[in-house]
């Protein structure tokens, strides 16, 4: 259906992580390694007793590390996928990677160094 729209650029977004693993203790290792990364991020941004965190913490994360470690089947929504499978998905129907421009690569330096944490 997308290449029927005949895109000249799509953006694909998703999460550099591997919930979408058959069995329990890896799909659970996975989620550990990943969200303590992103716990690491929050500490950098929020204080450990802002609103902010928390509601980002029970809405969004909690969610989804619930779903990841808990649901089977139908049930598990979250499936992320790492950045090779996607690649070879993509380019198996078609579409082929392109380097972020300049104007991207320097931007995203930009905002990464307006936190105190040196990028």
């Amino acid at each position: 259906m997308i290449q029927e729209q005949a895109p000249v650029i799509m953006p694909l977004a998703e999460q550099e992580a591997s919930h979408n693993g058959t069995y329990f203790f890896g799909r659970f290792l996975e989620a550990l390694h990943y969200y303590s990364a992103i716990f690491n991020s929050l500490d950098a941004t929020f204080p450990k007793n802002s609103m902010q965190r928390k509601k980002v913490e029970q809405h969004i994360f909690g969610p989804e590390i619930k779903n990841i470690a808990t649901c089977e089947g139908p049930e598990r929504t979250e499936r992320h996928e790492r950045l090779d499978k996607w690649r070879k998905m993509m380019e198996g129907r078609g579409f082929r990677g392109v380097p972020l421009g300049d104007n991207a690569v320097a931007m995203s330096e930009m905002l990464l160094n307006s936190f105190p944490t040196g990028g």
